[in-house]
Order: structure tokens, then C-alpha cells, then sequence
């Protein structure tokens, strides 16, 4: 068997394959064969009957059919041995089967698909700023405050309902006069002043008090889902609690049970926050940074992916998308679109779009670990298990539990984690180096 490899630059890799007859052969024999073993001739026992008479009852598609099979099953995992390329694993290669009648040649031709290249032209010295903001007592006072939110208490009220409160509600929506999908619900417990209702809603409920029922009236803006959007609704609203919030005060002693912080005074938790408020500003500007940095190598990059990579990956994408809508919402493809606005076409450019940006991305991390010589070793991903120790542990556990069960597996599990692991040490450089 003649074997030729030829890369397309275009994200694929053709493997040609040529079989000469005295290769082919004896095959189409043995497949012959195999055949006339399931004819049944009248007068012979199944199986029984002359070669000639059995074979001229055999199928020709069926033997060719057999004889790719063969060739097929006998060299495809030798096919790459010795050839160094990236296959995307969930794309099955393509074949196409040609007949020489001059040469009596059969050929396969494989096609592969391969995950995105590039070439960067620089992936160092881009001069690219770091600029990590000023903590601010504006921030400071904002986190305090949000902690004695998150550490009050829900006290039941009679009074009016006022921004802040928490009241439990039922109400029941219309429009037209008729309820609509998702304008219902009981026992609803709303933080007024959240805005997490639609506009009017939560301002017309401020004022209401316990056991008081009303129905209001509003429009649903115009940037609404598509099914609502402009449309007049009523809601009848039967408030049947409130709640107001009541503060711990912001002291000493507030600031000793909050464990997070390790503080004995309330400076001491004032200035945890703004060391918390600074880490937050370095890991923001770090990302920003390598966002740009990023941008400014994909901007003079060269991209190499296949058609077919690319719209596989946008249909996961699709799927991944509609899937977590139904699981969270209980709707069809159908009603996503209804109810979102979004035409399928709409949906098809944004999943492409992410699944362009995603393959090169994934294609600058690699050019820039191969240019680089950056790798993961064993003691990266040991580290990641909290040292070597018990990293074997795990291995060990690991390789227990597939004696047992040969389905299990963790080999996808640190094939991410190395896959995290190498990002990260490209961020690490990129950012050093910029």
C-alpha cells in the first residue's frame, strides 16, 4: 500500500491510500467466499453449493462494499503513525473511493480534520499597559453595606411597604382581559427597588400593606421580550407580607462575626475589604490586559480551521444554548424564539461568531506554548491536587476503581485540567511579556 499525505491548509489533512490488485486481491477472494457461504442454491445445502453457481448469486456491490470494509478496518489506526497533526476528536474523516482501470489501483482517500492554527507574528514586546484602579471609600462603604444587607434580619411588618422591604405576594396577569404565559405566580417573594419586574410594577406595589389586594396597570417597554413588548397589561396583586430589613449596627462586634475577614475591630475589617476590593482591581486589570493583548496578536494573525470545524462546532454551541434554555425555562426551540425575539438565523450568526472567536483563541494559545516552549508538565498538574503525594493517590484510586469497572475513567478530567493548566501559563507569559 502506497501511502501519501498532503495538507490542504485549509484545516484538513488528505491521506491517500492506493492498493495495488496483488494487494486487493486476495481480499475480494476471501470476501467472496464469506458471501457464498449465506447462498442457498436449490439442491445444495446452504452453504454447500459449487463456487461458480454460489458466486453468481453474490452481490458485486456487496463484495466491493466488503472488500473497502476490509481495507478499511486493516490500516486505518496505522493511517497517522509517525505523522505529527491535531485531530478535532469529534469529527469522524471523510472517504471518497476512486478505480484506476488503467493501473487496476483502488484508492482511499481520507480526509481529516484538524484543529485551528495560526502563525503570530509577535507574541512579545507589544507594550501593553496594566492599569489597576484606586480603592475608593466610595467601594469601601458599598461593601460594608452590602454585608450588613446580607447579615440582617426579615422582620414582618404591618406598615407600608417601602423600597427595601421584601414583601410576599400572589398576583395574576392579563392582557387583552385573558392571563399570559408567565404573568402569574404565588407566594412571590419581591425586594422592592431590585427593578427585577418589569418597569411600574414594583412602584406601584410601595405603599401597600399586608392582606391589601389592587390591580395596577402598566406597558411593557418596547425592548421587551417580542411577545410582550408595547403590550398593556393589568395584574391583580394580593400582598400577603412584609418584610423589612433590619441592619446589624456596624461595629466592633459586627465586624467579629464575620469569619471571612479575620477582623478584630471594625478598621480591621475596613481595611480586609479594601485588600479584597484591591485583589478584585489586579485580577480585572490582568484580564483586561490580556484581552488586549489578545486582540492585538489576533489582529496579525493567520488563521487555519476547516468549514466543517467550524459549523460543528457552532451547532454544539446551538444546542448547548437551546438545551440550557429548556432546562431552566421548560420551552421548545420554538418558544425560544417566540418569547426571545430571536430569529434562528439571528441565533446561527451569534453561535458562529462565538465559535470563530473560540477557535482562534484556542489556536493563539497553542502557536504561542509551541513558540514559547510552554508545556504541562506532571508536577503542574500534581500541584493542582495539592502536591505529588496525592496526586499518585488519586492515579492509584483512580486506577483501582477501572479494575473494577472498566467504563470509569478520569482521563477527561485531567485532559481539562491540563487544558486549564496551559491557558493559564500562556496568560502567566503573555502577561509578563507585554
Amino acid at each position: 500500500m502506497e501511502k501519501v499525505y498532503h495538507d490542504n491548509q485549509n484545516g484538513t489533512l488528505n491521506v491517500s491510500c492506493t492498493y495495488k490488485l496483488e494487494e486487493y486481491g486476495p481480499i475480494i477472494t476471501k470476501v467472496s467466499n464469506k458471501l457464498c457461504e449465506n447462498v442457498t442454491v436449490k439442491g445444495f445445502r446452504k452453504g454447500k453449493a459449487p463456487r461458480e453457481m454460489a458466486l453468481a448469486r453474490v452481490s458485486q456491490e456487496d463484495i466491493y462494499h466488503g472488500m473497502i470494509d476490509k481495507l478499511i478496518s486493516k490500516d486505518f489506526n496505522s493511517l497517522l503513525d509517525g505523522y505529527d497533526v491535531n485531530l478535532v476528536a469529534n469529527i469522524q474523516p471523510s472517504l471518497s473511493v476512486d478505480y484506476n482501470q488503467k493501473n487496476k489501483t483502488y484508492n482511499l482517500l481520507y480526509t481529516f480534520y484538524l484543529l485551528p492554527t495560526c502563525t503570530v507574528k509577535a507574541d512579545k514586546g507589544l507594550k501593553i499597559k496594566e492599569e489597576v484602579k484606586e480603592v475608593t471609600e466610595e467601594e469601601i462603604t458599598k461593601k460594608l453595606d452590602q454585608l450588613l444587607v446580607d447579615n440582617a434580619e426579615l422582620v414582618p411588618s404591618k406598615e407600608e411597604a417601602k423600597e427595601g422591604d421584601h414583601v410576599v405576594l400572589d398576583f395574576t396577569g392579563y392582557i387583552d382581559g385573558k392571563e399570559f404565559d408567565g404573568g402569574s405566580a404565588s407566594n412571590y417573594e419581591l425586594v422592592l427597588g431590585s427593578h427585577s419586574f418589569v418597569p411600574g410594577f414594583e412602584e406601584q406595589v410601595i405603599g401597600m400593606k399586608e392582606g391589601d389586594k389592587k390591580t395596577i396597570e402598566l406597558t411593557f417597554p418596547k425592548d421587551y421580550l417580542a411577545s410582550l413588548a408595547n403590550k398593556q397589561a393589568k395584574f391583580a396583586i394580593h400582598v400577603k407580607e412584609v418584610k423589612k430589613v433590619e441592619k446589624p449596627e456596624l461595629n466592633d462586634e459586627f465586624a467579629k462575626t464575620l469569619d471571612q475577614y479575620k477582623a478584630e475591630t471594625l478598621e480591621d475589617l475596613k481595611k480586609a475589604i479594601a485588600s479584597e476590593i484591591e485583589t478584585q482591581h489586579k485580577s480585572q486589570a490582568r484580564n483586561a490586559k490580556i484581552a488586549k493583548i489578545m486582540a492585538a496578536i489576533q489582529k496579525d494573525a493567520k488563521f487555519v480551521y476547516s468549514d466543517k470545524y467550524l459549523e460543528i462546532t457552532t451547532n454544539n454551541i446551538r444546542t448547548q444554548r437551546l438545551n440550557q434554555f429548556k432546562q431552566q425555562f421548560g420551552l421548545s426551540e420554538e418558544e425560544f424564539y417566540r418569547i426571545s425575539g430571536t430569529s434562528k438565523e439571528q441565533l446561527d450568526k451569534s453561535c458562529k461568531e462565538q465559535a470563530t472567536n473560540e477557535a482562534m483563541t484556542y489556536a493563539i494559545i497553542r502557536a504561542v506554548a509551541k513558540n514559547n516552549n510552554i508545556e504541562v508538565s506532571e508536577d503542574d498538574v500534581a500541584e493542582r491536587f495539592g502536591g505529588k503525594e496525592q496526586y499518585e493517590k488519586i492515579l492509584k484510586t483512580a486506577e483501582e476503581q477501572r479494575s473494577k469497572n472498566s467504563q470509569f475513567s478520569i482521563d477527561g478530567y485531567l485532559s481539562s485540567l491540563r487544558e486549564d493548566i496551559l491557558v493559564n501559563k500562556v496568560y502567566d507569559f503573555l502577561v509578563k511579556n507585554n
